[in-house]
């Protein structure tokens, strides 16, 4: 691939919110298993405004990004893409994708355009919500998990404000549990990101939740959330609430993600900078392949529903 070319790839920054995009597509087959026409407008939409987002995001971060080891070498940072052709990318993507999504469905068009809101803001001034600590780790876990999933779930679609129906309530209520665990994992996700960005972030003057209350406390509260994660599937099976046919296979995975979280508690008790970056590239490696199974197991049951 030529080094321009590769530049630009590099700029859509993927391997940084491929979750967001199976967290998108979790929404999608997790119900019922959408229209392809619809399926392929709403995923395209999708795919350019998260690549608008960190083309922004990175627009207004690269001068704080050439003193952050870790950052150095994003395309703007590293002049290998102007600020000015970033900026023509970035309402390329935004036009085509909102007037897309508001083509295909009202609903899409909302949440897609709150979506690139939250995402815009967490780095733009004045809003930045990534210098207010707390609030970091929230708008990640609404921008990054509940709202890509909710835009999948609107390519079926399955939600409208007819409320009076029964069985559209019980929509609502199935799509707000299954949105608890994407939530609580974007969070916790976030804090080991900002974790692992400490020093710089302080270095920058940016209040983010670890610069505000400590590495550790961060830590704890990301161990917390997913304990939780994990745990909240065999609590919705307790209580009949089970969202996914043959949830029981659930322990399966239950009893090797256990050891894979203590492993990986273990190995956060060196916060240092190095260390995180280590530990992100295995923790996006293995969540990869976990999402992979995850989103494959949920189609085939759909299949098999279907009487494919």
């Amino acid at each position: 691939m030529p080094r321009k070319l590769r530049a630009y790839v590099k700029l859509l920054r993927f391997d940084s919110w491929q979750a967001w995009l199976f967290n998108f597509l979790l929404g999608c087959i997790l119900f019922e298993l959408p229209a392809i026409e619809r399926f392929a407008v709403v995923l395209v939409a999708f795919l350019l405004a998260a690549s608008a987002v960190f083309i922004l995001n990175q627009y207004f971060d690269y001068e704080n990004d050439r003193s952050n080891s870790l950052k150095k070498d994003l395309p703007i940072a590293s002049g290998e893409v102007t600020p000015r052709t970033a900026l023509t990318l970035f309402f390329v993507f935004t036009s085509i994708s909102l007037t897309s999504a508001f083509l295909t469905d009202i609903s899409v068009f909302l949440l897609l355009l709150a979506f690139m809101l939250l995402g815009i803001g967490y780095s733009t001034p004045p809003v930045c919500f990534k210098s207010r600590a707390g609030l970091d780790v929230v708008v990640c876990g609404v921008g990054a998990g509940v709202l890509p999933f909710l835009i999948g779930v609107q390519s079926v679609p399955l939600l409208t404000l007819e409320l009076e129906y029964y069985w559209i309530v019980r929509r609502y209520q199935d799509v707000f549990f299954a949105v608890m665990p994407i939530f609580l994992i974007q969070c916790a996700g976030q804090i080991y990101q900002v974790v692992g960005d400490c020093e710089a972030d302080a270095l920058a003057e940016i209040n983010t939740f670890a610069v505000k209350y400590g590495k550790k406390t961060a830590l704890r509260f990301a161990t917390v959330s997913l304990l939780v994660t994990i745990t909240l599937p065999i609590i919705y099976e307790l209580l009949n609430l089970s969202l996914i046919p043959f949830l029981e296979w659930y322990l399966v995975a239950f009893a090797c993600l256990v050891p894979c979280l203590l492993y990986f508690m273990k190995r956060t008790q060196d916060a240092s900078a190095k260390n995180f970056k280590k530990l992100r590239d295995f923790a996006r490696r293995a969540g990869t392949g976990i999402l992979l199974i995850l989103i494959l197991y949920v189609f085939v049951v759909r299949l098999v529903l279907k009487g494919f």
